[in-house]
């Protein structure tokens, strides 16, 4: 069964906690393969299946990133607790190296990518204010169709100050990363 198969038996509750994901998925009710984040409490369900760009861009990236210091670590796909209600998965995360992902909130991350190409209008409304409510520091949405990168930096007060789009043939360098820089133009 899935999550919403469950939710619908009153097997699992509508709404929880990040906790109770997480007990839910170890007692093997939730399955580690189920796509869905968990906003405000409520299960949202994230796409079954990605698109052509979206892997094809995912991959791109992490190749790009395989040059990150020593210092840090590449994590794509990760579950990111931001509150006790509030769970997201990014398509790529970056944190100190030595970090357990469970105890990682939005200021620990050093930079946090989503990939768009049917979700980008999600990505930059609902997901830009999430991170930048919990203090993600670095948010990067990189269309995938368009051949673009909107970087958000600098949170204050539940969104972004300084958010600035990119074409595919600019250099877009991480500012809590010095030395990582990614053209998607030039990405193979």
């Amino acid at each position: 069964m899935t999550v919403f198969q469950n939710i619908q038996r009153g097997l699992i509750p509508a709404r929880l906690t990040v906790e109770e994901v997480y007990a839910l998925t170890e007692s093997g009710v939730l399955r580690e393969s189920e796509r869905f984040e968990l906003i405000d409490g409520e299960i949202v369900p994230m796409a079954a299946a990605k698109a052509n760009w979206h892997s094809i861009m995912e991959a791109r990236l992490i190749r790009a990133l395989r040059g990150l210091p020593d210092t840090v670590d590449l994590y794509p796909g990760a579950s990111i607790t931001l509150a006790p209600r509030l769970l997201l998965e990014p398509d790529l995360a970056v944190l100190p190296r030595g970090a357990m992902i469970r105890d990682v909130r939005g200021a620990d991350l050093l930079l946090v990518i989503e990939v768009s190409d049917s979700s980008l209008s999600y990505d930059l409304r609902v997901k830009a204010p999430l991170y930048a409510a919990h203090g993600v520091r670095e948010y990067w949405v990189v269309d995938a169709v368009r051949q673009t990168i909107r970087v958000h930096r600098a949170p204050a007060g539940g969104s972004y100050t300084n958010v600035a789009e990119y074409e595919a043939h600019d250099p877009v360098t991480a500012s809590l990363l010095p030395g990582i820089s990614v053209r998607l133009d030039s990405l193979d």
